[in-house]
């Protein structure tokens, strides 16, 4: 049966993963790698603490040169080498064949004085004013997204690239990946399905998408729906799943290469047509909105690049932070809607049920008080678990028919 330390886990490791230290260098770029999306301060070293030694306009051209350890700051010169300086990573637009986990790490502390952070350039002299606060996000509170996929004309249009992609390398159209948080490595999501501990009551179509993902990825696995997901882990958050220190974190032998993040390993493992992705619970506590859509975006990115097809999802929001739950669920649907994937919007499913289909403790899901949570009756789909595995289940049969078969 679920414990209640599984449940607190799932928040108190996230520090652990915030900190890690990602190790891969690469050479020093000498051409723009990224690109400022506002103006944007330059600070002497990597925190809102540091002293402001700069500003550099929106949409200049820069060279990432080292990050710090979680990459929520990089180090950055202006292309014309005028300006340098510490900045928020999440301002930033990279280049799309640049990772910024394989930037060296650094814990250089920038001066004026230093000709490349200006040498006495506007915005690098001491005595000019401080410029004032990076704005926040501003989202619209409104989930305006159905609770199942609505295919598009342009997301079949991007799938079949992806799915040529996937073809070229192997991925299984029979294989899905978990990729996810506490509420993905769960007993309660999806893997009663796999067990065969399930009743689809009223919604008996969706036995043919049960059957079609019911085959084994790889040798000694029984089927997507149980499988043990390296991309899902109690306690990861959007950084944690990108973060190699964290692969060959389940237990058992030892499955992911050296410096392969969860979710790269995950992908190399089961080589699945699509990924389940959903985050969301531990990133509202412990980030901005702003700094969540960069990483977000790089799992998106990372997966469309391994010929996959990102189905996303809404995640329950934290009454106890609502505006920033709804500003990190806005974050997920806007990915979504730029990029035309499928996304299945959990959060108004879970809308009037008992508490929202949260737990007491105002972050999890709740279970059935019989821990079947694959049984779509009346009384278990009161329930947030068994909410998700139908919500689940009608979307993967969606993408199945129309973006896969």
């Amino acid at each position: 049966m679920f414990r209640k330390s599984a449940l607190l886990g799932c928040v108190t490791l996230v520090a652990l993963v915030i900190f890690g230290v990602l190790g891969q260098t690469i050479a020093r770029a000498e051409t723009p790698n990224a690109w400022t999306t506002i103006e944007t301060n330059l600070r002497s070293g990597p925190g809102t603490t540091s002293k402001v030694i700069g500003t550099v306009p929106v949409n200049t051209p820069l060279v990432m040169e080292a990050r710090n350890r979680d990459t929520g700051w990089v180090l950055i010169h202006s292309a014309d080498t005028l300006s340098r300086g510490w900045t928020k990573t999440s301002l930033l637009k990279t280049d799309p064949n640049v990772s910024v986990y394989r930037l060296p790490i650094s814990t250089e502390e920038v001066s004026t004085g230093n000709k490349a952070a200006g040498d006495g350039q506007p915005g690098t002299n001491p005595n000019e004013p401080t410029p004032g606060p990076i704005p926040t996000v501003i989202l619209d509170r409104n989930l305006s997204a159905p609770i199942v996929p609505q295919i598009t004309a342009k997301m079949k249009a991007v799938a079949r690239q992806i799915r040529a992609k996937g073809k070229a390398v192997g991925n299984n159209a029979a294989v899905f990946s978990k990729v996810g948080d506490c509420m993905s490595d769960h007993w309660a999501f999806l893997s009663v399905i796999g067990f065969k501990q399930y009743d689809l009551g009223k919604y008996g179509y969706l036995q043919g998408v049960i059957d079609h993902f019911s085959v084994a990825p790889r040798p000694g696995l029984n089927n997507s729906f149980d499988a043990d997901s390296q991309a899902s882990h109690n306690g990861f958050n959007s950084t944690g799943v990108l973060n190699y220190q964290f692969a060959n974190t389940k237990g058992g032998p030892a499955v992911c290469n050296g410096n392969e993040s969860p979710l790269i390993c995950e992908y190399r493992l089961n080589k699945p047509s699509v990924a389940i992705i959903m985050f969301g619970t531990a990133d509202v506590l412990t980030m901005t909105p702003r700094e969540f859509n960069y990483f977000m975006r790089e799992i998106v990115k990372e997966t469309m690049a391994q010929g996959i097809i990102p189905l996303l999802s809404t995640f329950p929001e934290n009454p106890g932070v609502k505006d920033k739950s709804r500003q990190i669920n806005q974050v997920i649907l806007t990915i979504a809607q730029e990029k035309s994937l499928p996304i299945m919007n959990l959060q108004a499913a879970l809308e009037g049920l008992p508490n929202n289909g949260i737990d007491n403790d105002g972050i999890h899901l709740t279970i059935p008080p019989d821990g079947k949570s694959g049984v779509f009756d009346e009384f278990h789909l009161k329930f947030g678990y068994t909410v998700r595995n139908l919500v689940t289940l009608q979307a993967l049969d969606v993408v199945w028919h129309q973006l896969i078969g």
